[in-house]
């Protein structure tokens, strides 16, 4: 009963706060209907299983989150090659629109039905597991040839949760610095390597009257992700408990980050940065916005993901901008979540054997490699530059730079795995913005933070 009390909640959050922005892909109109499986299904369902058993045809249904046209012509094209060798198999992508597909997702999961594979992302991965919607691949995973050349990110995020492997990521979205080049020459700045580098470059190009800021400042929707890599970047590593639920101390029983003093010192920061760098409107910036106020030349400066270079690419001359490693803080680290997506196998398919076998085929090397150079994201294999150049040459290779250096360049991610987080989701934003325009102090902010956090501990206990 709990679960299934637990998974209505998800869902109406979901359905509150699903994502914005996106278009629908060619066959959004296949999404499935919501509520129980119909006769129809399940007689369908019976019959698939008896081709399955002798070799006639199959239809295995994927479903994306992250949709857009552009991405689901890929992987039609990779399923389309698998279809060509296995004439019994049909491959079936359900592409919903963006600003609802994880509450599509998470319907047909609750539903036990119309889905084989599911898009998994770092925000859902957690809820689709505890619920048991989604199955443990480990089985399938060990007799995989090409487990052996998984990067150590990969093997990371696939036993995310201990216990199981329910996911196979089939990309990245680390971030990294994006600059103005030709504004940088004009003032005679070196390339950034540090927070405080960002700030006296920012300082040294903002320019109100004439709308040049130096820094695209995220404050609106999950702003509060870009104040936690600032406060990792002061503290570093090595003091958090876990880098999956890097809110905690190590060997604090509990205890959380927002008590530092490094950490108050942060904050200050972030404000700093705000204030004097940054538009004004910036307090209500999401995604769209912050790429925008970079290509559209009014900020020099820009974290983002690997997606934004076919952006720049495509509104940019080459030699306006540049792409460098995150920034380093304090501790000599530069520390940002290692955000990620990949496919898990529904707990009720008819046919695990052969939508695993897809679903590894999916995250072949050779396939995985072309889908993330298309789809702009860090490849799950180590000899992705191996095989296409574009991962070792160009924009791109400043990925492969940062992963020589995993002990400045490291990964930490906000607690994801307590069922509080979803109510944190809905109210961190609006207090770092009362922060921002000093409706609160630092103080209060900090205690919120501390408070929330002890409270999660307390009522759930440690899960990491």
């Amino acid at each position: 009963m709990k679960k299934k009390q637990l998974a209505a909640m998800a869902l109406a959050a979901v359905m509150l706060t699903g994502c914005g922005g996106g278009s629908a892909a060619p066959d959004a109109t296949k999404a499935a209907d919501s509520g129980a499986t119909t006769a129809a299904d399940a007689g369908k369902k019976e019959a698939d299983s008896q081709k399955a058993e002798s070799g006639e045809a199959v239809t295995i249904t994927l479903v994306e989150s992250l949709t857009s046209p552009e991405r689901t012509a890929v992987l039609r094209e990779i399923a389309d090659k698998y279809q060509a060798e296995h004439s019994n198999i049909t491959i079936d992508i359900i592409s919903p629109p963006l600003e609802n597909a994880d509450a599509k997702i998470t319907q047909m999961l609750m539903n036990g039905s119309g889905a084989d594979i599911v898009e998994v992302r770092d925000s859902t991965v957690t809820q689709y597991a505890t619920n048991e919607w989604i199955a443990d691949l480990q089985k399938y995973i060990d007799a995989w040839d090409e487990k052996g050349t998984l990067t150590e990110s990969a093997d990371e995020v696939i036993h995310y949760l201990k216990g199981g492997a329910y996911l196979i990521p089939y990309g990245f979205y680390q971030r990294g610095l994006f600059y103005r080049a030709d504004w940088f020459e004009e003032k005679g700045l070196d390339q950034p390597e540090t927070w405080q580098d960002i700030y006296d470059a920012g300082l040294a190009i903002t320019d109100p009257a004439n709308s040049r800021f130096g820094y695209s400042f995220r404050g609106g929707p999950s702003g509060y992700q870009y104040a936690d890599t600032i406060y990792w970047s002061w503290i570093g590593t090595d003091k958090v408990a876990d880098p999956n639920a890097a809110y905690f101390l190590k060997d604090g029983d509990g205890a959380t980050i927002f008590t530092l003093p490094e950490v108050k010192e942060a904050l200050h920061f972030y404000k700093d940065l705000f204030k004097n760098t940054c538009p004004t409107d910036s307090i209500a910036w999401g995604f769209s916005e912050m790429v925008q106020g970079f290509v559209g030349g009014t900020t020099a400066m820009l974290i983002q993901d690997p997606e934004v270079i076919a952006t720049c690419s495509a509104d940019m001359q080459d030699d306006q901008w540049a792409l460098v490693p995150f920034p380093k803080g304090p501790s000599g680290q530069a520390v940002f979540p290692n955000g990620f997506a990949g496919w898990g196998m529904t707990s009720f398919t008819e046919h695990p054997d052969e939508t695993a076998d897809f679903l590894l085929y999916l995250s072949n090397s050779e396939n995985n490699t072309y889908f993330a150079k298309n789809y702009s994201t860090i490849p799950i294999h180590n000899n992705a530059a191996e095989k296409d150049p574009y991962f070792s040459e160009g924009r791109f290779a400043m990925y492969m730079d940062m992963a020589k250096e995993p002990d400045v360049y490291r990964h930490a991610a906000y607690p994801q795995m307590y069922e509080a987080f979803a109510t944190y989701k809905t109210e961190v934003d609006t207090m770092y913005q009362k922060y921002l325009t000093d409706e609160i102090t630092d103080d209060e902010l900090l205690q919120w933070l501390d408070e929330f956090w002890t409270q999660a501990y307390k009522d759930e206990g440690q899960k990491w």
